[in-house]
C-alpha cells in the first residue's frame, strides 16, 4: 500500500531542493495572475451593470468573444490602452498598483461624481 502522507507536489519539492524559477518564468505567472483579476474584475462589474457580453464589446470596440476571452484572464498582454477603455466602458476608476518584487494588484473603483 502507498502512504500518500509522503507525496510532494512538484512545486513543494523543488522548494526543499532549492530550486527557484528564472524571472522571466515569475514575471509570466504575475501577468497571468494580473490577467485573471482583471477578468473576474470586467465580470463582476458588466453583470452588475446588466450588461451582456455583446454590449460591453460595443462599448469597448471588440467582439463579445473577445470580451469572454478578457473575462476569463485569456487576453494578453493587457495595455494601458485596454484599461483606459475598460474604466470608460464599465465607468470605474482602473487602480493598478505594480512593485517590482510582486505583490500586484488591480482593482476597480468608483468614480468621483
Amino acid at each position: 500500500m502507498v502512504n500518500h502522507t509522503r507525496w510532494r507536489l512538484a512545486q513543494e519539492r523543488r522548494v526543499v531542493e532549492g530550486y527557484t524559477e528564472p524571472p522571466e518564468v515569475v514575471a509570466e505567472r504575475e501577468e497571468i495572475r494580473l490577467a485573471l483579476v482583471l477578468g473576474q474584475l470586467v465580470y463582476d462589474r458588466r453583470t452588475s451593470l446588466g450588461l451582456s457580453q455583446p454590449a460591453l464589446g460595443e462599448r469597448l470596440g471588440m467582439t463579445a468573444d473577445a470580451v469572454d476571452a478578457l473575462e476569463v484572464g485569456g487576453m494578453l498582454p493587457v495595455t494601458a490602452d485596454l484599461l483606459v477603455r475598460l474604466a470608460g466602458a464599465l465607468d470605474v476608476t482602473v487602480d493598478l498598483h505594480v512593485v517590482a518584487d510582486g505583490g500586484n494588484t488591480v482593482a476597480f473603483g468608483e468614480r468621483a461624481a
